[in-house]
């Protein structure tokens, strides 16, 4: 492999501005080669990995403006589990909430609580507020979607004096 392709995936990554082509051997031979990296990598490197890609999701939804998307915290938790091989109910038993009841939370029929925000911290590496965050979010986009013309009625300039 030249020098060049080498960089091909990482232009495809960040956009490189020159459009290249890419054949179906070319296309295997970065398979081959991501799957090599992969597999040199430490179980330590691997988990930071899942961590990292962990809190760029939760930033990322976090920074949308789109104020009618809800994705529950317990979606973002399923998939960093799914992603480091844990299982829901050890997790559950792990942060002190009944195995039955783990669904509730990821389902948002219950609410993680402060407790639970700092608990993830310490095993995520993310900032409790960051957890927190998104389930303000949620709600807040929840409580303007069902209760609009509820708010409507409040200006400001109704209440200054004339």
């Amino acid at each position: 492999m030249n020098p060049r392709k080498e960089n091909i995936e990482f232009d495809e990554e960040i956009g490189s501005q020159d459009k290249i082509s890419l054949t179906k051997d070319d296309q295997e031979l970065i398979k081959i080669h991501r799957k090599r990296i992969l597999q040199d990598r430490s179980e330590e490197d691997r988990i930071n990995d899942i961590l990292m890609g962990f809190r760029f999701s939760l930033m990322n939804y976090l920074g949308t403006q789109d104020s009618t998307e809800i994705k529950l915290l317990g979606e973002f938790l399923k998939k960093v589990l799914d992603q480091l091989n844990v299982k829901k109910g050890d997790f559950a038993e792990y942060i002190d909430i009944s195995p039955k009841n783990i669904s509730k939370y990821f389902s948002g029929e219950r609410k993680f609580t402060i407790d639970h925000a700092l608990k993830f911290e310490q095993l995520f590496r993310i900032p409790a507020e960051i957890f927190l965050e998104v389930q303000v979010k949620n709600e807040l986009t929840e409580a303007k979607r069902s209760s609009r013309k509820t708010y409507e009625k409040y200006d400001l300039n109704d209440l200054l004096p004339a």
